[in-house]
């Protein structure tokens, strides 16, 4: 289903680290972009974060493209929920280095593959938006506005 014109609705099994493989499942799909959500399932059990991911490109005026991706997810188990609220006291997170690891080879790999096919690609710096776990709170319980926690949350 992944191959076919509508990916939507396939489910794909990706080799994460060590034990911690999950699966998503292709929630929205068009000719430039498709968005993975974490599922649990019987072969993977849980993924070991929880939201979504979209991945897209977007032709610029001078006839480049700019290839990107951009998500938000949770630790999906509650020690690891725990262990990631605790370090937001020191302003922190666990999944950083790891998640700017994956992201990062992303970004170099499609550079190498347009470089090495012809074309020309560089790796612009991830931006990273992390609200602050009060504002978040404050937000999920009713006491400030979505727009306080980014700019980019009113899209």
């Amino acid at each position: 289903m992944w191959n076919s014109s509508n990916p939507t609705g396939a489910v794909v099994s990706i080799d994460i680290w060590g034990p911690d493989n999950g699966s998503v499942i292709t929630s929205y799909s068009s000719q430039d972009q498709w968005t993975f959500t974490t599922i649990y399932d019987p072969l993977n059990w849980e993924h070991p974060v929880s939201g979504n991911r979209d991945f897209n490109y977007v032709q610029n005026t001078n006839g480049s493209y700019t290839f990107y991706t951009r998500g938000v997810d949770r630790l999906t188990n509650g020690l690891g929920t725990l262990a990631e609220w605790m370090s937001n006291f020191t302003n922190t997170t666990i999944l950083s280095p790891f998640a700017h690891a994956l992201w990062g080879s992303f970004q170099n790999k499609i550079s190498s593959f347009v470089n090495e096919n012809g074309g020309s690609a560089t790796v612009v710096p991830a931006q990273t938006h992390r609200p602050e776990w009060q504002d978040l709170l404050d937000v999920i319980n009713g006491e400030k506005p979505l727009s306080t926690l980014s700019s980019d949350c009113d899209d």
